[in-house]
């Protein structure tokens, strides 16, 4: 892992920059807590600091739900897990869309629009929330291509993605960068044969996200503009 500043030709040539959202390109925790919470009492069980939620964040809907039941109650999530999905899907479809972006990403967004890259979204958040988010924000209209995490058959850390996005835009691996903020985004960057770029925020799941697959660890979201040449 590289810190910025380590070598700026070594992007150069990239066409296309793909981003994770939660954690990366918007702060989602404090809605999916809200949520989770609001599941949970529902379920007649204690809810949970939005700290001890945030760690969950990054592996899909699935696992924040199981993994807060099991905090919250040390019960198997499988025999609540219907009515949990249900009640957490109502919960927060109505305040997905209330998300802010991170500091500096709409400029950067638009920056990287008149330099001619082709951006992406690639989540492994549902689309109903996905879009909801996107749409609300106007960040959308900038996005050429959106992959949430039930819009393909696999979804990070399979790199199939991060593939489909480069073919889908007609361009090498190598001329694209994957930028996020959890190992999902890192594995699947690293496996595509992208370069992988981590912002020093966000939610990793509790996992350290330093690591040799990592080629640039930037400071903040604005430093992108500075990389691709």
């Amino acid at each position: 892992m590289h810190c910025l500043g380590f070598s700026l030709a070594h992007f150069k040539d990239i066409k296309g920059i793909f981003f994770d959202l939660d954690g990366t390109l918007f702060e989602t925790a404090p809605q999916l807590a809200l949520a989770i919470n609001r599941m949970l009492e529902d379920l007649k069980m204690k809810t949970l600091p939005e700290e001890k939620i945030s760690n969950f964040i990054g592996k899909g809907a699935d696992n924040l739900i199981r993994k807060s039941i099991k905090l919250s109650s040390n019960k198997d999530a499988n025999e609540f897990f219907v009515d949990a999905l249900d009640s957490f899907h109502s919960h927060y479809e109505q305040i997905a869309q209330n998300s802010l972006p991170y500091e500096g990403v709409m400029e950067t967004i638009y920056f990287l629009k008149t330099k001619g890259l082709k951006l992406a979204c690639i989540t492994n958040k549902p689309s109903i929330f996905t879009d909801k988010i996107l749409s609300e924000s106007g960040l959308s209209q900038y996005l050429d291509l959106i992959l949430s995490g039930d819009s393909l058959v696999k979804m990070k850390p399979d790199p199939l993605p991060i593939i489909y996005s480069c073919e889908f835009f007609n361009i090498k691996s190598s001329e694209a960068i994957m930028v996020g903020d959890s190992m999902n985004d890192i594995e699947a960057g690293s496996s595509a044969g992208t370069y992988v770029v981590t912002v020093p925020y966000g939610y990793q799941s509790g996992e350290k996200i330093e690591s040799s697959k990592v080629d640039l660890a930037i400071n903040n979201f604005r430093d992108i503009q500075s990389i691709v040449i």
